[in-house]
């Protein structure tokens, strides 16, 4: 392409995007000539920061770089407010020059960031937090599953090489999202991967911007993604050396799941083995420990995992055990302190039980028998007889509500936090819960394609928001069922995933968790990249911005990260995207696939020829060495493993049907 026509394309595709996704924001609009940030290679702006600045104003200023760098090939220079500027500015983050024109960091909203336009200066900031000098580490910085080196180091200034500096989960980091916004809005610039694989941006010596400020919040506070950046460094569906930490923290930055909400949900009390076993084992769940061999008795050492098999939960009528939450919460909601494996962050402390599901696992001793229901009382309402039931719910909520009372005593404006998940996954019968308590809904998110898990998971919403319209109500989503594409068939469901967005928004969610598709194997990577990319992108891009049209991202991924394979890619995805949400057969089991359904019913011989007839078109159709490479990824990661998987299921039932012994089949 010719170098005049790069710089139009840069530009056409800059305005193109700014007409496409119309957002909410102000009015004021730039001049008709627009900001020229860079000319024929050359900057002809400046990225201004505060003399002063904040880590998230450095990072962003550092990212609008970087990214500047990429589309044009020249590198702004960054200064401070009292250096000697010529030419336009980009004002990033609260300085001198955002206070003259009468913008305050403290008059931000939390989330809450603007772009906007000015002659000859673009303002990009929002609510930051205020944390101009290093300090100790910030007990809630985050963890992308890389282990305690990846914590953030806050006794050290903002260095873009050294990930640790970067901003931590739950800081205030909003000039990052007007960062990312510009980018994404007027720049044309996307990020579907980690790495430059992911990274699509249009190419061009110049850049000129112009268009509509935007002031605004994210639509979900809360968005968190389990191990987004842990994933094999070639970002293959396969067990491998793990992507540099760097990499995968610039990713989830760039999906604006940092700088989120400080919530926390999961099982809060797995550290009351090691810190109260031997101590305390009136504490723990009765009936089970009849059989504990008598050195295991005489040690009682909780460290020691098999101790969970004799002491399976807490027994959550035991009033020394009550009292001990109440003060262990009431001690995190004054001083921050958590002990051993407990779940808090900001102004929420979990109360999960331990994952260990079904009535027999729960406490024997009479108080809590009594509690517990024979019969579901869900049995009585619904038509649809899901698995996860409401058997414990009134035990468990009615713990929950007497750790509540305790802490609206002397923290009430906090709140506990609780699962609605296996036998308590609907709102208790016996008395209403507390307000200053609010619950995550555990849905399988992947699996609603099949009508009855979608019947199951409609059921459990419209439970809890009759319960109570007020209460917030986060999710808990899981996308690691059916998993990679080998044993089962792949989920691809993202016109689905968009249509779940558009009601989790309508019922008032707060927020989200997502629970990756993992690998089988073991290893130094925690999910697999490529076989749910684009459902995992659109529910974090809807959560961030309810008001984007889903399916408009659908054509513009395939479109954008395909390139000239584009049509092919699409095709083929919504060829196994249609087998999977449309054949009644993946409604086995609530779309628990086993392996016969997975290739017997869902990738039959017949599906599979025309799945590999379109895979053959998309790498002809591939031009450029990046098209080749990702249309590569998708062929190992999903399609090889699917061609792999069905190939073992035949082999297997060939053996069993000439009578030689095989492994059991799902």
């Amino acid at each position: 392409m010719k170098k005049e026509n790069k710089k139009k394309n840069c530009y056409l595709l800059s305005l193109m995007i700014t007409t496409v996704v119309s957002l909410s924001g102000c009015t004021m609009k730039s001049g008709d000539d627009g900001i020229t940030i860079v000319k024929d290679g050359t900057p002809s702006a400046s990225i201004v920061i505060d003399r002063d600045a904040c880590r998230s104003a450095r990072f962003a200023a550092a990212e609008l770089q970087y990214h500047i760098e990429k589309i044009t090939g020249a590198k702004l220079p960054i200064v401070t407010d009292e250096d000697k500027i010529t030419g336009n500015r980009i004002l990033v983050g609260e300085s001198k020059q955002t206070r003259n024109i009468g913008l305050f960091n403290k008059n931000f909203k939390n989330q809450e960031y603007l772009i906007q336009f000015l002659p000859d200066t673009l303002v990009l900031m929002g609510k930051d937090k205020d944390d101009k000098q290093p300090t100790d580490k910030d007990p809630n910085a985050f963890n992308l599953g890389f282990g305690s080196e990846a914590l953030c180091d806050y006794k050290q200034p903002m260095d873009y090489a050294n990930s640790a500096t970067f901003p931590g989960q739950f800081d205030e980091q909003a000039t990052c999202y007007a960062v990312y916004d510009f980018l994404e809005r007027f720049c044309g610039v996307r990020w579907y991967l980690p790495t430059d694989v992911g990274l699509v941006c249009p190419q061009g010596g110049t850049l000129i911007v112009t268009g509509t400020n935007v002031r605004k919040i994210p639509a979900m506070r809360y968005r968190l993604w389990l191990g987004a950046g842990s994933v094999p460094a070639t970002l293959c569906d396969e067990q491998g050396p793990r992507l540099q930490e760097r990499e995968g923290r610039l990713f989830v930055h760039r999906q604006r799941t940092t700088g989120i909400e400080a919530y926390a949900i999961n099982h809060s009390f797995y550290g009351y083995y090691d810190l109260y076993l031997k101590k305390h084992p009136e504490w723990f769940a009765k009936g089970h420990d009849k059989d504990m061999p008598e050195d295991m008795r005489a040690k009682m050492n909780g460290s020691d995992r098999k101790y969970r098999e004799y002491y399976p939960n807490m027994c959550y009528t035991n009033e020394g055990f009550v009292q001990h939450v109440i003060d262990r919460a009431n001690d995190y909601f004054t001083t921050g302190h958590l002990e051993m494996k407990e779940k808090a962050a900001g102004n929420y402390f979990a109360l999960c039980p331990m994952d260990s599901s079904g009535k027999d696992k729960f406490c024997q001793c009479p108080a809590c028998q009594a509690l517990l229901h024979n019969d579901s009382p869900c049995d009585k309402w619904r038509s649809n007889p899901f698995f996860w039931d409401d058997k414990a719910s009134d035990y468990i909520f009615g713990f929950v509500n007497k750790v509540a009372r305790g802490i609206a005593k002397t923290h009430p404006d906090k709140y506990l936090t609780i699962a609605a998940y296996h036998q308590s996954y609907y709102p208790p019968t016996r008395e209403q819960l507390e307000p200053n308590v609010a619950v995550t809904l555990c849905i399988h998110a992947q699996l609603r394609a099949a009508s009855n898990m979608n019947l199951a998971v409609i059921d459990l919403m419209n439970q809890w928001c009759n319960e109570s319209k007020d209460r917030p109500k986060y999710l808990w989503l899981y996308f690691h069922r059916p998993g990679p594409a080998n044993p089962l068939f792949p989920g691809f469901m993202a016109h689905n995933m968009v249509k779940q967005m558009e009601d989790y928004q309508k019922r008032g969610i707060k927020g989200i968790f997502a629970e990756p598709a993992y690998f089988s194997q073991k290893g130094p990577a925690m999910r697999a990249p490529i076989v749910n990319m684009l459902e995992m992108y659109l529910t974090f891009k809807l959560a961030y911005d309810s008001t984007i049209d889903g399916n408009k991202l659908i054509n513009e991924f395939f479109t954008l990260y395909y390139g000239a394979a584009a049509k092919e890619m699409q095709a083929l995805y919504e060829k196994i995207e249609q087998v999977y949400c449309s054949d009644p057969a993946n409604n086995h089991a609530f779309g628990y696939q086993n392996q016969k359904t997975a290739w017997e019913k869902l990738g039959t011989k017949e599906r599979m020829e025309e799945f590999g007839i379109l895979m053959k078109a998309a790498k002809s159709a591939a031009k450029t060495d990046m098209e080749k490479k990702r249309v590569e990824l998708f062929e190992k990661s999903v399609w090889n493993h699917m061609q792999t998987a069905r190939a073992e299921y035949e082999n297997v039932k060939a053996q069993k049907k000439s009578g030689i012994k095989t492994d059991k089949m799902d």
